[in-house]
């Protein structure tokens, strides 16, 4: 059997730094760990309540794949087990240390999952240390090969603090990457929810506390509309960008209203959020935008002049008619007459391309609205 090295731990290391910055990278780091240490594969795991998904090298994507459609990860007796009994968190967890032999060849999760997968043996160690949200770090090895040692056990134990902070940075890059999300369409004005691959709101921004009131409500991680009737139609649009398989292979469902006392309805759209690569630490899978029709926002009178090389007056005419004044209103405002208005509304309408005044004032509100 290859044995390991320490100096091929090493190395192994650095690609560990190197994917906590660039994600798309852990697939290649998850295989030279498991060649650093003769195994046959390699893998990240959540913990119970960690809204990450599974990672692995090359060569195991069809074990996590039964794992995730089985249901087997979702009670997986290595974490449950495992958590309580790694109390050090810079220590290293075997399977003899949390199951005896009777257990290997029959408890289910072993007899029916792992060994009609062709493995065995692992060791196991806290890529991020925070009990039931704890991210866990496995390598993996057939049952024709050795256990792991107790001199590659310590192997692993001296290079652990550097794979937990490279697991700390990867887990604070990702959040912060999901923050600039919310903050980005805190600026479109529109109300952003990020959700895991369960469908709980793990993030949202601001506008969406806010414009959220009592008709949508977050409670324990779950989006409630009232009314309740909303409910099922905003469901089945989260079901459509959180299910398995290709973002394209879902049908894309259609915005939902929600409707509420004193305005229009508030409409909610969803779209996955789909990467490259496997990402382990992003907890976000889709995204939920929050629009308020009633907050539908005016172009600017500079953006105006630059777009469409509308004057001043040109540029204040046409926001005020978006307004949904009237030119006499506007003329009695400014000063002005209905006659020299009309003169420039033709001179806005044949540099914005329009020819009535409903087709501008929906360009303007086009333009006013993120995309």
């Amino acid at each position: 059997m290859a044995g390991s090295r320490e100096n091929r731990l090493g190395e192994v290391v650095d690609r560990f730094y190197e994917a906590a910055l660039r994600p798309e990278l852990w697939r290649t780091a998850l295989h030279a760990y498991s060649e650093a240490l003769g195994a046959e594969g390699a893998l990240i795991l959540p913990g119970p309540r960690a809204a990450v998904a599974p990672a692995c090298s090359e060569g195991l994507d069809a074990v996590v794949s039964r794992g995730v459609d089985e249901g087997w990860f979702a009670d997986n007796p290595r974490v449950t087990r495992g958590i309580p009994a790694l109390k050090d968190t810079r220590g290293v967890l075997v399977e003899s240390q949390i199951f005896t032999p009777r257990e290997l060849d029959h408890l289910p999760f072993n007899a029916d999952f792992v060994a009609r997968s062709g493995f065995r043996w692992f060791a196991g160690i806290y890529l991020v240390a925070s009990g039931q949200d704890s991210v866990m770090l496995s390598v993996e090895r057939k049952p024709g090969q050795e256990p792991f040692s107790h001199r590659e056990i310590a192997q692993i134990g001296r290079m652990l603090p550097h794979f937990q902070r490279a697991g700390e940075v990867a887990l604070r890059l990702a959040e912060t990457r999901a923050s600039s999300i919310l903050e980005a369409f805190e600026l479109m004005r529109c109300g952003g929810l990020l959700l895991d691959g369960t469908g709980r709101v793990v993030g949202q921004n601001g506008r969406a506390r806010a414009m959220g009131g009592r008709t949508l409500r977050v409670v324990q991680g779950t989006l409630v509309a009232h009314p309740a009737a909303t409910n099922a139609a905003l469901g089945r649009l989260i079901g459509s960008v959180i299910g398995r398989g290709p973002a394209h292979a879902a049908p894309a469902a259609p915005p939902v209203a929600v409707p509420r006392e004193g305005g229009p309805p508030l409409v909610v759209h969803a779209a996955p959020l789909v990467a490259s690569g496997q990402e382990p630490f992003r907890r976000a899978r889709a995204v939920l935008l929050i629009r308020d029709p009633a907050e539908a926002g005016e172009v600017g009178d500079a953006l105006l002049r630059q777009a469409f090389g509308l004057t001043a007056a040109e540029a204040r005419l046409a926001n005020a008619l978006a307004r949904g004044r009237d030119l006499a209103e506007v003329a009695a405002a400014g000063g002005t007459t209905v006659a020299t208005l009309r003169s420039q509304l033709k001179a806005v309408f044949a540099k914005t391309g329009t020819h009535r005044q409903a087709e501008l004032v929906a360009l303007l509100v086009r333009m006013a609205l993120p995309a």
